[in-house]
């Protein structure tokens, strides 16, 4: 199996329509979105959102008045976004869109004023050479002149030695009792690092039990590279982005090695 072939939709589609009600117990964040919105500002901009789950991001701001279109590979969480977009008003549902889409295999769509590359989404993808693979992406679906929003975590130097110990971490995401009673309790084992390239991969497991007592047990692999904001920088400006800004949080506090994320607000040149 290939790195690649680890970080599919399985990591979302393993515990099936449970997915997205656990997801939004474990990210409950919404200053991305207020920032988002705030360096948008013009509400006839058109935004792609790769990586776009089940609406998070993307619901919120067509709520706002923005066209937005969402990408995904997760049956279950795409589906989860057509259930809650269906309840929405026919104005808001008219300004949102998506599709099923591989974004490493697969063309962007092209035409966009802001491409949102956010909520760490550089960490569903197993090599740099994917993680930059996203930034040319990018240029490509933006109009010149056009914007781009990433925001990740961080790592400068070697991986951290926290992510190289080997054993067993119990209730790794997805972990949690849903509202039907089925419980779900995910497992992370580290298996294998490359402290130089920052490269780590980890079995996971994820034990599901529904309120009739019956189990099943799911296992899948996953590798990650923690990128560094010199990397990011580097690629946004390889590909012909200027940056306007980098920040260390959502707040707009200024970047350093100890802020815990990279922001990057860049515009396609």
């Amino acid at each position: 199996m290939t790195a690649a072939a680890m970080n599919k939709a399985e990591m979302y589609d393993v515990i099936d329509q449970h997915i997205a009600e656990i997801y939004d117990r474990a990210e409950t964040q919404r200053d991305d979105v207020v920032l988002v919105k705030s360096l948008v500002g013009d509400k006839s901009a058109r935004i792609l959102e790769p990586f776009c789950g089940h609406g998070r991001m993307l619901i919120p701001l067509a709520e706002a008045g923005y066209k937005i279109m969402g990408l995904d590979l997760s049956d279950h969480l795409l589906q989860s976004l057509d259930e809650r977009l269906r309840q929405l008003p026919s104005a808001v549902q008219a300004r949102a869109s998506f599709r099923k889409s591989d974004v490493i295999a697969e063309e962007w769509p092209t035409g966009f004023d802001v491409v949102i590359l956010g909520a760490n989404c550089f960490y569903e993808l197993a090599t740099a050479q994917e993680q930059e693979h996203c930034i040319t992406a990018a240029a490509s679906a933006l109009v010149p002149g056009g914007h781009l929003y990433l925001d990740n975590n961080h790592m400068e130097g070697n991986l951290d030695p926290s992510w190289c110990t080997p054993g067993v971490q119990e209730n790794a995401f997805p972990t949690g009792v849903c509202a039907d009673g089925t419980r779900v309790r995910g497992t992370s084992e580290t298996i294998w690092h490359d402290a130089a390239q920052r490269l780590v991969r980890f079995r996971r497991t994820v034990t599901i039990t529904t309120p009739d007592g019956r189990v099943q047990k799911r296992e899948w692999m996953q590798q990650k590279h923690p990128p560094s904001a010199t990397e990011m920088s580097g690629w946004l400006r390889a590909h012909r982005f200027a940056v306007e800004a980098l920040w260390g949080d959502r707040h707009r506090s200024p970047f350093g090695n100890a802020s815990g994320r990279a922001i990057f607000w860049a515009r396609r040149q």
